[in-house]
């Protein structure tokens, strides 16, 4: 999505089939999607966060067409959670364990060295739990109120921008550590990485969207500013975990925006 680097050091225009590969790198570090095993060299995994809202496209597409088709069958209740689980079961709830964990650690520690060390524990605490059902029963209970075009917006624009919250993020933060997947990815994007973030974001929105494409925006914004502040104080800075959870609360943000403008019949 930027310029690849040559081994010599200098820079070139990225190949057609380079873009390919690095789309490729972000479906494989974002998805379960089956794709071909693509080896990574070093500085793949931040150009490919330039694709990370083409990802979005995607599962938010996978996510609407499960609720398509089980909606006419079952309702809209059920549809709502076939939905969201596909949209689970397609990353992986890579994002997911990403909230959990942050709301452990942010929240469950004492100090920022032992907020980290809980962040980086596998097991899950209350707070996480917490965090978890809370994030699933609104994502399902904010969907069930939608028809079909309603559910196109949320999924679709929803796991588009919050996608995009994490490059904001990544902007916003430095990374506490030199590993794990937060330093892997934390560089910020060049100008044609950001340039295709959001270009990206800007084709899926403003057709959707039309005029409230800023309003939604701004409540993904919000969110992602406010956990920011968040980290910042309690850790000092960004981890893979915290990426996560932005993902998760801007796309929840979302979802209540694009409903309560569906409640308002505003489109």
């Amino acid at each position: 999505m930027e310029e690849v680097e040559a081994r010599t050091g200098q820079r070139h225009p990225a190949h057609p089939l380079e873009l390919l590969r690095i789309l490729a790198v972000a479906l494989q570090f974002l998805t379960r999607l089956p794709v071909p095993a693509i080896p990574v060299g070093d500085g793949d995994l931040r150009r490919a966060t330039a694709a990370f809202p083409l990802v979005g496209v995607l599962v938010g597409g996978i996510a609407l067409a499960v609720w398509a088709a089980m909606e006419p069958l079952l309702g809209a209740l059920p549809a709502a959670t076939a939905a969201v689980a596909a949209a689970v079961a397609v990353t992986g709830a890579f994002h997911e364990d990403g909230l959990a964990d942050t709301f452990d650690g942010l929240w469950g520690g004492w100090d920022p060295v032992g907020r980290v060390e809980i962040m980086r524990d596998s097991r899950i605490g209350t707070y996480g739990a917490c965090a978890l059902v809370l994030s699933m029963v609104g994502r399902v209970g904010l969907l069930a109120g939608l028809g079909l075009p309603g559910a196109a917006r949320a999924l679709v624009v929803g796991h588009t921008i919050s996608r995009a919250a994490i490059m904001v993020q990544i902007h916003l933060l430095p990374p506490i550590s030199d590993r794990g997947s937060g330093a892997q990815v934390a560089s910020p994007l060049g100008v044609t990485g950001t340039g295709v973030v959001a270009a990206t974001v800007l084709a899926v929105c403003v057709p959707l969207l039309g005029w409230w494409t800023p309003a939604v925006l701004l409540a993904a914004l919000v969110v992602t500013l406010g956990l920011r502040r968040a980290a910042r104080r309690r850790i000092g800075g960004l981890t893979g975990d915290i990426l996560g959870a932005t993902q998760q609360l801007a796309l929840l943000a979302c979802l209540a925006t694009v409903v309560a403008i569906d409640r308002a019949d505003a489109w």
